[in-house]
């Protein structure tokens, strides 16, 4: 059923733009209220008083649905759950708007927006394969593994990671850069597998084995190897077809860890 649920989640995310409903302030808030009340606390202790609280709240809400007309509702949450982990932003339409935003041959403006949508600068768009797993690929991952509890542990971290409290935002850091580390070497597998498979897999096999600060760096080296050096068409739209081609490849291998389970 794991497997339905993120099929229509990724079909939904993929072709429609529902970012504007996702709101995390509340979390924000939540966490700013628990480092108030716990002031000069462990920056990880504050991040688990945080977060433990809503895994618990999530595995009750899903325990108590799945005993209400044969699991149905309890499927319902857990797909409205997966689609308000994603993002926060969508990942496509993000790239679309860069791609829209370099082909009017303003530089000044291209920069801007794919500052605004992706944090970054650089024409080379790296950072879509970064992004790609933070806000797709690492959510489905954990929810595959660990239900919606690894979907919502995931985006918490994510989101605290971002916090204007520098030791919170480094612990949760690196919390979440932990379990990026099987998930960025998953997805970067099934990059070599839907672009260019020797030098992407010559990329990976050199760095697979790199610790959770090198998560980036690989993702954004087997990206780049991925694309190649085709100009048949603008690098965004490459880099979607790649990305769309790698999470097919991911639904496939998570189809068959269920169906071996």
């Amino acid at each position: 059923m794991r497997f339905i649920i993120v099929l229509i989640a990724l079909l939904i995310e993929r072709f429609f733009d529902w970012s504007h409903l996702r709101q995390w302030h509340w979390y924000t808030a939540l966490q700013k209220m628990v480092s108030e009340r716990l002031p000069g606390k462990n920056a990880y202790l504050i991040v688990a008083m945080t977060i433990l609280p809503l895994l618990l709240l999530v595995f009750i809400i899903d325990y108590v649905l799945s005993q209400v007309l044969y699991g149905v509702l309890s499927v319902v949450f857990e797909l409205c759950l997966l689609l308000y982990c994603f993002g926060p932003r969508n990942l496509w339409a993000d790239a679309f708007a860069s791609a829209t935003a370099f082909s009017q041959n303003d530089s000044q403006l291209a920069k801007e927006k794919l500052y605004d949508l992706f944090g970054v600068t650089d024409a080379g768009r790296s950072a879509f394969f970064i992004e790609a797993n933070r806000r797709v690929f690492a959510i489905v991952f954990w929810f595959a593994i660990l239900g919606p509890i690894g979907a919502v542990l995931y985006r918490a971290l994510a989101i605290s990671s971002r916090s204007t409290q520098t030791d919170l935002s480094h612990s949760a850091t690196y919390a979440a850069s932990i379990l990026d580390w099987i998930p960025a070497r998953i997805f970067t597998f099934a990059l070599a597998l839907g672009g260019h498979f020797a030098k992407v897999f010559d990329c990976w096999r050199k760095k697979v084995g790199h610790g959770f600060n090198e998560n980036d760096a690989l993702l954004v080296e087997c990206g780049a190897a991925a694309l190649g050096q085709e100009d048949v068409e603008p690098l965004e739209r490459r880099a979607v077809s790649l990305i769309d081609r790698a999470f097919v490849i991911m639904l496939v291998f998570i189809l068959l860890v269920m169906l071996l389970v």
